[in-house]
């Protein structure tokens, strides 16, 4: 099956509220923590400030994904989430979004991407080139720590 490719575009605030219940669907359809999301529905959220460094995918004029990557320093910035539509799975919306991502952040002078991944999406990153570095302790136990040198 061909899927048309999404249009890739900066995330503006009128997209807010679809960037959340995105974010909801997505974490609870990968089943991994989906109790503890249930009793912490605190933990979805986007914060207003961060729509500034999203890109979105849409498709037909609907979002379908969402990628942030926030600055930590001149030269180190994280990506802070990568959520797609579930109906919308393993159709390369993932890796486009990423992939531009890390192209407006190598533009800006962003040397070193890191990530914070569940189980389910350490294979998305280290497919982009993301290499193993570690674990960290989140709310919902541990989880494996990525990062990646961007090219200059």
């Amino acid at each position: 099956m061909t899927f048309m490719q999404p249009l890739i575009r900066q995330a503006l605030a009128a997209d807010h509220d679809r960037l959340e219940a995105l974010q909801r669907a997505a974490s609870l359809a990968t089943g991994e923590h989906h109790q503890e999301l249930l009793d912490n529905p605190d933990v979805f959220g986007i914060v207003v400030e961060n729509i500034a460094h999203t890109l979105v995918a849409e498709r037909d004029g609907q979002v379908v994904g969402f990628c942030t990557v926030l600055p930590r320093s001149a030269d180190v910035a994280e990506v802070d989430a990568v959520f797609i539509d579930p109906g919308a799975w393993r159709q390369g919306i993932g890796r486009l979004l990423l992939i531009e991502a890390m192209r407006r952040a190598a533009g800006a002078g962003i040397k070193t991407l890191g990530v914070t991944s569940g189980g389910y999406a350490v294979s998305f990153y280290q497919a982009l080139g993301f290499q193993l570095s570690g674990s960290e302790m989140t709310d919902f136990g541990p989880a494996a720590r990525l990062i990646k040198e961007l090219p200059r």
